[in-house]
């Protein structure tokens, strides 16, 4: 669990809380960094990949090829995924999906 006592937060935003936007905060000193909202059903019709060449786990929607969601170990332990849902079931799979 995440202690937020004293923390330098990258809050939500809309469209621009991607992987490069919240390691840039890191690196700038930031101890908690938000996702954008990402919608449930957009994880659950996505398949994990590791990605070797940027050393990233992403997760590709099968339907077009997008990139859902992508994270690295820089922001493991200090990144907050903001999922958008209305079923608690949906939601805690996808929680398990990207545990």
């Amino acid at each position: 669990m995440l202690n937020y006592d004293n923390k330098i937060i990258l809050a939500p935003m809309v469209r621009i809380g991607t992987l490069p936007t919240r390691i840039l905060a890191l690196r700038y000193g930031a101890d908690i960094v938000y996702t954008e909202e990402l919608i449930d059903w957009k994880f659950l019709r996505s398949k994990r990949r590791i990605n070797d060449i940027l050393k990233t786990v992403d997760f590709v929607d099968q339907t077009d090829g997008t990139i859902v969601f992508r994270t690295c170990h820089e922001e493991k332990d200090k990144v907050v995924l903001q999922l958008g849902t209305c079923d608690a079931d949906r939601a805690l799979k996808v929680a398990k999906l990207v545990k």
